[in-house]
């Protein structure tokens, strides 16, 4: 449960950043020498109460590099 930092309701979870244009789910890389490895998809949770708005990577990688 995440609790929203200005008022302290419980957050909903379960929201997705879409690409506007083609409905493609964003995705955070981090950005390597030769290729950028994918971190993990961007997921969002909005306050119900004041419309506060957070994101967060879910299913981060075991490996760190």
């Amino acid at each position: 449960m995440r609790k929203c930092l200005r008022c302290s309701a419980e957050m909903e979870e379960g929201y997705v950043l879409l690409d506007g244009c083609h409905g493609y789910q964003v995705k955070l890389r981090k950005q390597g020498r030769f290729l950028s490895k994918e971190a993990g998809k961007l997921k969002a949770a909005v306050c119900p109460k004041c419309g506060y708005t957070e994101l967060f990577t879910a299913e981060l990688p075991k490996d760190k590099e």
